[in-house]
């Protein structure tokens, strides 16, 4: 065994290890943190998260990722009202007439049918921060453009009535942006509301002046300091914008290395098998979901049945069922907008465990763009994990000649140093099409003339490679743009050692 793929095993058998330890690990998110500065400051002071929150600033007034300038109006209002509130420096009032201007440029982006991939809650959540400030002076002009996010926001609102959820389901996620009273009932175990800092600051923030939820209160407290861990930052009030999430953080960790064919991988087996039995022993009559205390989803769900179906137990294709209405799997029912990913994970799922993916795989073949790759999920911002996804999918139900189709295009968007990425080049992203091209290859689908850009994938992929170490880069669509650190690790050394394994190196 030669020194790179010891390297890349033992990176990968740690890592493998470590998944949904500590309920995950995922990047710092200015939405949340804005919430919590606003609603539950840190005992330690808000000026570490205040300095950060300003340091997080873009040269053209907005916070976010500008990879989706879609989700950047929900962490740029957030943020602009968490200095507002805190700070008169007169830096902070600079930052907040320039983010005022973002977001007053931002307004056309709404003006429209408002799309399927849009964030998390945005149709509430957006609507009541403007709300929220106009009330405090900070009035922002193009109102109306606002209108069709509005209403979707009403219509999810009134449906949320209807349902009156508790903890530990979807509508709690946004409970800040729907939420009045500091029910008890929208705890759940973690002792935060909905899996969401956001949420918790301000069910804390409602429940203030309530004595007898004190408990609750300082158990909603401890929940904001460990998600702060997950963030690896160590500044307090520095929070993700979802967690806990160790089942999904295992998940589709599990899923990436699956697709990259490494389950029979001797060096991996222990780990490996360690952590599918812990996957089979957690499933739920209902499926799975992000975390044994949220409810279960139909995107978890396919892909745990997919991993245990591969690790060599018997799921019960039925669990899936529930969540197929249409032609479509749903990820939550009564949801408003649908996943691409979702459906093609569960045709992937079907396709292995002897069900019937093909009105699944008919539906997205239906949703692929003209050069015949795939766009808009509703979970991702780059085109490369819903195309990668679906040609696995398609290949695992042997439609060879669909998932052969989108070979063009994916030659065509790798850039000249071997990476892909929208912007930029992007280690998440490349493993995407790379992790796809090797399940080509595997299915001897990629000829002489194909070959060369795998080549190339892999090389870049290696020289950029840091063992232990995380680059940045936010792909995950939740309230905001986030990056979830041992998911895309776990991709990226899965796509690098696929390509060793098949002989794609330097």
């Amino acid at each position: 065994m030669d020194a790179l793929t010891e390297i890349i095993l033992t990176d990968l058998r740690y890592l493998i290890a470590d998944l949904g330890a500590d309920g995950g690990l995922t990047s710092p998110a200015i939405y949340d943190t804005a919430q919590v500065i606003r609603h539950s400051p840190p005992e330690e002071g808000v000026w570490p998260a205040i300095d950060w929150l300003l340091s997080q600033q873009h040269a053209d007034g907005g916070w976010g990722s500008p990879a989706m300038p879609m989700a950047r109006d929900v962490p740029t209002l957030a943020a602009i009202l968490a200095l507002n509130t805190h700070c008169t420096r007169r830096d902070a009032r600079n930052a907040i007439q320039h983010g005022l201007a973002f977001i007053r440029l931002q307004a056309h982006h709404w003006s429209g049918e408002v799309p399927n991939d849009i964030p998390i809650a945005t149709e509430m959540i957006l609507p009541k921060l403007l709300q929220e400030a106009a009330s405090v002076g900070l009035e922002i002009s193009s109102a109306s453009v606002y209108t069709p996010l509005r209403n979707i926001g009403a219509r999810r609102a009134k449906l949320i009535a209807q349902l009156n959820p508790q903890g530990g389901t979807t509508a709690s996620h946004s409970w800040e942006a729907w939420g009045t009273k500091p029910d008890i009932g929208m705890l759940d175990e973690s002792g935060g509301v909905g899996h969401s800092p956001a949420a918790t600051a301000a069910w804390i923030a409602a429940a203030t002046d309530d004595p007898h939820l004190a408990p609750q209160r300082a158990a909603a407290h401890a929940f904001l300091v460990r998600a702060e861990a997950a963030t690896g930052l160590s500044i307090p009030g520095i929070v993700p914008v979802v967690w806990p999430y160790p089942r999904n953080e295992q998940v589709v960790s599990l899923f990436g290395l699956f697709l990259g064919g490494l389950f029979d991988e001797p060096a991996l087996h222990t780990p490996l098998s360690e952590q599918i039995a812990d996957l089979w022993r957690s499933l739920r009559p209902e499926g799975q979901g992000i975390s044994d205390w949220f409810t279960a989803d139909g995107d978890i769900t396919a892909m745990s049945l997919a991993i245990t179906r591969a690790g060599g137990y018997c799921p019960d294709s039925a669990v899936l069922q529930r969540y197929i209405v249409g032609g479509r799997c749903l990820t939550y029912r009564q949801e408003l907008q649908h996943s691409l990913s979702a459906t093609a994970h569960a045709a992937h799922a079907l396709a292995i465990l002897g069900g019937d993916p093909h009105p699944l795989l008919n539906y997205l073949c239906d949703q692929r763009t003209a050069d015949g790759i795939w766009m808009g999920d509703k979970w991702h911002t780059s085109w490369t994990y819903i195309t990668g996804h679906t040609i696995s999918a398609l290949l695992a139900a042997g439609r060879y000649e669909e998932a052969h189709m989108a070979l063009p295009a994916l030659l065509d968007h790798q850039h000249s140093d071997g990476s892909w990425g929208v912007h930029a080049a992007s280690d998440e992203e490349t493993a995407y099409i790379t992790i796809a091209l090797l399940d080509m290859d595997r299915h001897n689908l990629l000829d002489d003339s194909a070959k060369p850009a795998l080549l190339r994938a892999s090389r870049w992929l290696q020289i950029n490679y840091h063992p232990f170490i995380d680059p940045p880069g936010e792909c995950w669509i939740g309230k905001e743009l986030y990056r979830p650190r041992r998911i895309a690790r776990a991709l990226y050394l899965s796509a690098m050692l696929g390509c060793v394994r098949r002989g794609y190196t330097l």
